[in-house]
């Protein structure tokens, strides 16, 4: 009896996760304020088939080197979210029903130069469910988030790939590439990796592989990416791979770093 019910709950916190994350749309996933801009807006649309209730909150998080995030307990001193207002904090959406989530920022007088971040929250809190018939109370709160930045007195960031390597994916024995990417100064990068083929010097580029919506943030010096081979993709001779980090939205046309890695015979065998 226990086994069963042990797997019951398993198997709806994994249909209830993969549900939650489908039926919650939220646009744009990334807000950066610029010097001048004061308000910014959310679009959060219920792709669901039935009523949801959604609470909009602040929460803080720590950067990773090897990626994502260690979840902090209070604000700290580069936290955006007391210089913030919300509205609304808290909605009801019909099936198909969409919602807009205004950020008003108040800047502070005399706001230092520098990062400023905070992730806003959109929790699904959990409906009635009549049908579960037990003593046992299942309440999963699902919840989604996005980076808020504001960058006071920005400077384009400077970024360097210090160095790349081949290694296997242990899942598929397919070929990946592992990079360290440094930061240096004091505002988050954004943008693209992509990584491109060439058997010779003759021959043209092939795109093989690609990570978008890339960033280091401000609270990190480096970061450790790993790269997957597109799937359509396999490289199986001798030759270089370019890597070439690019800026998005308010780094567009910003090339940020670049790097070479010759693809040996050993490395192929690897």
């Amino acid at each position: 009896m226990f086994n069963k019910l042990t797997f019951m709950l398993v198997f709806s916190f994994l249909f209830l996760s993969q549900s939650a994350i489908a039926d919650l749309l939220i646009s744009p996933t990334r807000i950066s304020f610029d010097e001048r801009q004061r308000t910014a807006k959310v679009s959060v649309i219920n792709t669901s088939k039935e009523y949801k209730t959604y609470r909009v909150i602040w929460s803080e998080k720590q950067s990773t080197p090897t990626g994502g995030y260690v979840t902090l307990p209070e604000a700290t001193d580069t936290s955006l979210s007391p210089m913030t207002r919300l509205s609304p904090k808290q909605m009801r959406l019909a099936p198909g029903e969409k919602q807009t989530v205004k950020v008003a920022l108040r800047k502070p007088k005399g706001l230092a130069p520098g990062e400023y971040r905070s992730h806003l929250l959109f929790q699904a809190l959990p409906n009635e469910n009549t049908k579960i018939n037990s003593s046992i109370k299942i309440n999963m709160i699902m919840s989604y988030s996005i980076p808020v930045v504001l960058r006071e007195s920005a400077e384009v960031p400077e970024v360097t790939i210090e160095h790349a390597k081949v290694i296997k994916n242990p899942d598929n024995q397919r070929m990946q590439f592992k990079l360290k990417v440094n930061r240096n100064t004091g505002f988050s990068s954004y943008g693209k990796l992509s990584a491109y083929f060439k058997s010779d010097t003759n021959s043209s580029a092939e795109k093989v592989a690609e990570i978008g919506n890339l960033s280091i943030y401000s609270d990190v010096d480096s970061a450790d990416v790993t790269l997957s081979l597109f799937s359509d993709k396999a490289i199986t001779q001798p030759g270089v791979v370019e890597f070439k980090y690019t800026g998005a939205d308010e780094y567009a046309d910003v090339t940020f770093a670049e790097h070479t890695l010759p693809i040996t015979t050993n490395m192929l065998l690897l």
